[in-house]
């Protein structure tokens, strides 16, 4: 690459795109009481809060794979949680620190959406309840599409400019994800997957605080 376009490159404004759970709402205890609610139907046992902690440091391939679930079943189970979410979602509020962000996000006149593997009704709920309505669009779950094609969907979808995009997220497939579609990724440690394992996918950044966010995105 010319140092010149290099350079250009970097003075891009960026188009911040969000994950949902875990990354804005804090819905961890939620989901996680869900899946208990679902483990006799599906001859689980009950994960205690231990193995539940053994298991925010596995990727999502290894929990699918120790779950035992055949691949044509995981698009009823997802149906079936969004579902059993609709139930809790007067018990979800956002992370501390996530309106201040971004508040300040908007006033530095960054574009920001969301992309969600929850479904947009779900989304807009929470949105509405808690008056967070800083983003240009919100794209709810789009079937079995893997994450990285539903990125690249919506890249193409709003006409953005790959080089600009970041993506923002809890969980080691964000960081995959990002990396097939050829964007930048920062990865929370404030959702589902612990910093270790965010660590071993190797994201662009990795950030403790939403107040972090602004400040690595100065200009």
């Amino acid at each position: 690459m010319d140092p010149g376009d290099e350079g250009a490159q970097s003075l891009k404004r960026p188009y911040l795109l969000f994950d949902f759970d875990g990354t804005i709402a804090n819905s961890i205890d939620i989901l996680y009481n869900i899946m208990n609610q679902m483990a006799p139907s599906y001859g689980w046992e009950e994960i205690s809060p231990d193995d539940f902690e053994v298991i925010r440091n596995m990727s999502a391939a290894t929990i699918i794979r120790m779950a035992g679930l055949p691949f044509y079943k995981i698009p009823f189970l997802i149906r079936k949680v969004l579902n059993e979410y609709k139930k809790h979602l007067a018990d979800l509020h956002p992370y501390p620190g996530i309106r201040e962000m971004l508040m300040q996000l908007k006033d530095d006149g960054l574009n920001m959406a969301l992309l969600s593997s929850n479904s947009r009704a779900n989304v807009m709920n929470f949105l509405d309840r808690h008056d967070l309505h800083y983003f240009d669009w919100v794209e709810g779950t789009s079937g079995v599409l893997q994450k990285h094609n539903r990125i690249k969907r919506q890249i193409r979808k709003h006409c953005l400019d790959q080089a600009s995009v970041i993506y923002i997220g809890d969980e080691s497939r964000d960081i995959v994800a990002s990396k097939r579609c050829g964007i930048r990724v920062i990865s929370v440690t404030w959702g589902f997957h612990t910093e270790r394992i965010l660590n071993r996918y190797q994201p662009d950044h990795i950030v403790a605080s939403p107040a972090e966010i602004p400040e690595l995105l100065k200009l």
